[in-house]
């Protein structure tokens, strides 16, 4: 990969990826299904955990789920609305984060 094909990724999102095992899980899974995306029940199937802490980690909610560390806040995630069913999808953006910590990850640092 040559330096003008190199992707900034903000640090706060690598941050925020390896402070919650949820939210590293959910972005993990929608990557996996790239390009396609999943309805929140099943997203919590996959991820094994309660709807509302996935929905917390997609979309903020309270103290506990800080918007601004949101997934689809960050970029990583968009969710499309249709017929009253919402879609959470990787973006173009997420995946390559996701390529990026999976290398980091594998990688033996250190």
């Amino acid at each position: 990969m040559g330096s003008e094909d190199m992707i900034f990724i903000n640090p706060t999102i690598i941050r925020s990826l390896n402070k919650s095992k949820l939210r590293k899980k959910i972005v993990y899974f929608l990557y996996d299904i790239h390009p396609h995306g999943t309805y929140l029940s099943e997203l919590s199937r996959r991820v094994k955990s309660d709807p509302s802490n996935v929905l917390g980690c997609l979309k903020g909610m309270g103290n506990r789920y800080n918007g601004s560390s949101s997934l689809i806040e960050l970029g990583l995630v968009n969710c499309d609305g249709k017929e009253g069913m919402k879609i959470y999808q990787m973006t173009t953006y997420g995946k390559t984060v996701v390529e990026y910590l999976k290398d980091y990850d594998s990688a033996d640092n250190w």
